[in-house]
């Protein structure tokens, strides 16, 4: 009988071994498939060539790289504006201050080039860390590659000389992080940590990382509960989510970092002032309503959106609903902003890849599988990296100025300069941190780019009645020490201008007009007004 007590009780724990071996893993890996590093790296390059190609001064270049140069001689931050005059003072929130000490210390190292090779860098993170995730996906190198250079394309326009580049950078490696873990729970998440607190040092988009950290945690949390597999992994997913909140507390600014995120998203003025802050849609239609016909960047992105929410409703996956419900969060919020765009097509790249085609299989029946793809060979390899040397040469990559593509007041600036006009200069919005690279500290404006890190609302409330000429908004001349008035030709604010009998226009040319109180010495300059020629306003 013990004998037999014993034979029973080693074929329950065989049995019980065998279920254990036999029961179905609640987590399924997708199919492994040759990435695109192994396939062709030359495609890899080709893509990072095109994101990279753009290179063009954003408005808050001229303000990054002396304000960054301004840290970097005191040897610590400036906490109060020093160059307004509408908010002389006010406490500077710079919730960006580590890339414009960055952008700085390259630039006065290694000039224009060492901001090229930085923006280059940004662009190829950006990248190599969407490649890496779409290797995850289980999808074949075309569509791995088709969605590469698709995301490649729409990113491109904001991919500029500014501190988004970090968030678009950074929140690509945070998503392949996550995509590793939804895939093959291989992604360290652990990892979020100290890119948060690194991000949130950078730029103020970092609130974007919280948003996908949070999301993933979220929803796999609640699956993993719904699903009885217990509560250990939602448990760790939130530490992970909460300590990445307060890793972003680690700025010189503590939960003023936060305060400056806010003021940005609840600033009402924003949307009617700049036009990256305004729908999506609304984009859209304009660019289709001027330029009839020409795919825009726009075009791309909306159809890739609606081609990723039809291909995953197709083909349901519940281990990738963290990463769909993460492209739905970041969707909602390009179609609010068009700034946030880019951060659309990172977050939804590997669920398209993903699901794509097997919702075009789940219409069409597939083939009999070919042989798997080998890699490239190095004759390929060679023709498109020298395509990409190409592409990088012709867009400007050794060039020692970048020369933008909206007009700005260089004439006027000179003008100014030959005949020592110093003083408080009220200047349309996006030329603000060009007039303090060119004419700081003798001469202060009214705003700048800074608008949501030292302006109070009531200050861009009153610039946007001026700047639309709306009631009151002749008001603003005789509030402020004004000096001079340096707008835009056929501007709305021109028309206040004009009618106004006690300023005299006293430069003007094709991109800007330039006014004087009439009873200053710079009314009385022979000869005003002049008419000048515009030159473009290259940086530096």
């Amino acid at each position: 009988m013990p004998q037999r007590r014993q034979a029973d009780d080693a074929m329950t724990k065989d049995d019980a071994a065998s279920m254990r071996e036999t029961e179905p893993d609640p987590f399924v890996k997708p199919p492994v498939s040759m990435s695109l590093f192994r396939y062709s790296p030359g495609l890899i390059l080709v893509s990072i060539a095109i994101a990279d190609s753009i290179r063009r001064p954003d408005p808050d270049l001229w303000g990054h790289v002396p304000f960054g140069q301004a840290a970097l001689r005191l040897h610590h931050l400036v906490l109060h504006d020093p160059y307004s005059y509408s908010a002389p003072g006010h406490y500077w929130n710079n919730h960006e201050w580590l890339t414009e000490v960055l952008m700085a210390a390259i630039f006065n190292h290694a000039g224009v080039f060492g901001l090229i090779l930085l923006k280059l860098a940004c662009s190829a993170v950006v990248i190599l860390a969407l490649a890496a995730a779409l290797a995850e996906t289980g999808s074949s190198t075309l569509v791995q590659f088709a969605v590469l250079i698709g995301s490649a394309v729409v990113i491109k326009p904001q991919l500029q000389f500014r501190p988004q580049s970090f968030t678009f950078a950074l929140l690509a490696v945070l998503i392949c992080i996550l995509t590793q873990d939804a895939y093959r729970r291989t992604g360290r998440l652990w990892l979020a940590i100290p890119i948060l607190a690194l991000w949130a040092n950078l730029h103020g988009g970092f609130i974007m990382g919280i948003a996908a950290i949070g999301t993933y945690a979220s929803v796999s949390g609640l699956q993993d509960i719904i699903a009885g597999r217990g509560y250990l992994r939602a448990l760790r997913l939130g530490a992970i989510t909460t300590a990445s909140i307060l890793a972003t507390l680690l700025t010189p600014y503590g939960i003023g970092t936060w305060q400056t995120v806010g003021h940005a998203l609840n600033n009402p003025y924003t949307r009617a002032v700049i036009v990256e802050w305004q729908p999506l849609a609304s984009a859209a239609i304009a660019h289709w309503r001027e330029h009839q016909f020409i795919v825009s960047n726009y075009d791309i992105g909306i159809a890739m959106m609606a081609l990723t929410a039809v291909a995953w409703a197709l083909t349901i996956e519940h281990d990738d609903l963290p990463l769909f419900a993460i492209a739905v969060v970041m969707t909602i919020a390009a179609f609010i902003s068009t700034r946030n765009l880019p951060i659309a097509m990172i977050a939804m790249a590997a669920p398209l890849a993903r699901h794509l085609p097997r919702a075009w299989h789940s219409i069409v029946p597939a083939k009999n599988s070919a042989r798997p793809p080998q890699a490239s060979g190095w004759i390929n390899q060679a023709i498109l990296i020298a395509l990409s040397v190409v592409f990088f040469v012709q867009n400007g990559f050794f060039s020692r100025t970048l020369v933008a593509a909206d007009p700005y007041p260089a004439s006027a600036s000179e003008f100014m300069k030959q005949h020592r006009l110093q003083g408080n200069i009220l200047s349309t919005f996006e030329w603000g941190e060009y007039l303090i690279w060119n004419m700081a500290p003798a001469s202060k404006v009214f705003i700048d780019g800074r608008y949501d890190t030292v302006f109070p609302y009531e200050i861009i409330y009153k610039f946007a009645l001026f700047n639309f000429n709306l009631a009151g908004g002749d008001a603003i001349l005789s509030e402020f020490p004004t000096d001079f008035v340096l707008i835009k030709p056929k501007s709305q604010s021109q028309k206040l201008m004009d009618a106004r009998a006690d300023w005299k226009l006293i430069y003007d040319d094709a991109s800007s007009r330039l006014y004087a109180r009439q009873d200053s010495a710079a009314a009385k300059i022979p000869g005003v007004p002049v008419t000048g020629i515009a030159q473009p306003g290259p940086f530096p």
